[in-house]
């Protein structure tokens, strides 16, 4: 059994709960600071903030005097997936409200980030972007000179075999050079000890994996994890039922406003239909009227054919556009006479 001390620390419960498959590695993350003390935390690979945020909140309660470095573009990766601005904006407000003292968001390329830390000044390193075993090698190899004499790499996913994840083909060869240990639950997590300066309860631990008695603390951490993943679960499924609820209301005031528009339509077509029936009452009591106007106007229309024959027999020296420029008026006359009478009652009485 190896000597391996509790701290109340591992209990840290984070304030913010980004929905992350590096929630159950929270309570480690909380003890690694309380044992190393780092002055510098650098993470290559941010996304939703949920290890950068921890860092933050575990050093600012255990009183470190250190500063974390999110190094990310945000844009997300073939891993990752990609996404847009949203994801930085509400984490960048969320830090900036939070831990702007403490810690700063490097929006940029992780090779360009390298200029701003002097060599030697990285005490914990956690590697998290790209995935291939070539991203995660190029990220160790570029980022060695930078690390401190107790420096510790975290290589988060180190148990993913799938969709082109590599980093447990680069743990493989590089976790033999160094003392190491590593978690296999939430995908994985493997810890570096690269510095010739370790505290004495990680290299137990190290220790403890070369021996094959690691796995009692895998378990131990993979439980305070699942509380963590519990509690974030229980919110994102409370904030889902927030949702619904809000759902049914609107759905509820949908149902009570087209009840009260089945009521007023209802009400209209009962007023329509009494209308209607005394529209239909209107034009037949014309009908026989309408008759005779239509008789009328046939006639007329003869008479007027008549006419224009007999014009253009009298005077040949008459233009069409004279003649059909004489019948058409009274035509038009007949015209607005029929369309009176069978124009709809209610335009009728509208003047239209």
């Amino acid at each position: 059994m190896i000597d391996f001390p509790l701290s109340p620390n591992m209990l840290m419960m984070p304030r913010k709960l980004p929905h992350s498959a590096w929630l159950g590695h929270i309570p480690f993350a909380s003890w690694l600071v309380e044992v190393v003390r780092p002055k510098s935390i650098v993470e290559l690979g941010t996304h939703n903030g949920a290890s950068f945020l921890a860092f933050c909140q575990a050093v600012e309660t255990q009183q470190v005097s250190a500063r974390v470095f999110a190094v990310d573009t945000w844009e997300g990766d073939e891993h990752a997936g990609f996404y847009g601005d949203e994801i930085y904006a509400e984490l960048r407000d969320y830090q900036q409200r939070h831990y702007a003292g403490i810690s700063e968001m490097m929006r940029m390329r992780f090779d360009q980030a390298l200029e701003y830390f002097a060599d030697g000044s990285v005490d914990v390193l956690h590697v998290d972007g790209l995935h291939t075993y070539e991203a995660v090698r190029e990220d160790f190899e570029t980022w060695r000179s930078k690390l401190s004499p107790r420096a510790v790499v975290l290589f988060h996913d180190s148990c993913v075999r799938e969709r082109g994840f590599g980093v447990w083909q680069y743990w493989s060869e590089i976790s033999s050079r160094f003392p190491s240990f590593e978690f296999t639950h939430t995908h994985g997590l493997g810890v570096l000890l690269v510095g010739e300066e370790q505290p004495q309860s990680l290299l137990r631990l190290a220790e403890a994996a070369r021996d094959g008695q690691f796995a009692t603390i895998n378990l131990f951490f993979d439980a305070l994890g699942r509380n963590i993943k519990n509690v974030e679960e229980i919110e994102r499924v409370n904030q889902g039922l927030a949702a619904a609820h809000g759902e049914i209301g609107r759905l509820n005031g949908e149902v009570v406003r087209l009840n009260d528009e089945e009521a007023r339509l209802r009400a209209l077509l009962e007023k329509n239909s009494d209308a209607t029936e005394e529209h239909y009452a209107v034009v037949e009591s014309q009908l026989p009227t309408l008759a005779q106007g239509l008789s009328l106007l046939e006639r007329r229309v003869i008479e007027g054919m008549n006419d224009t024959r007999q014009a253009l027999d009298d005077s040949r020296e008459i233009s069409v556009a004279n003649v059909v420029a004489s019948v058409i008026p009274r035509l038009d006359e007949q015209d607005r006479k029929l369309n009176l009478l069978m124009r709809p009652w209610w335009r009728r009485a509208l003047g239209r």
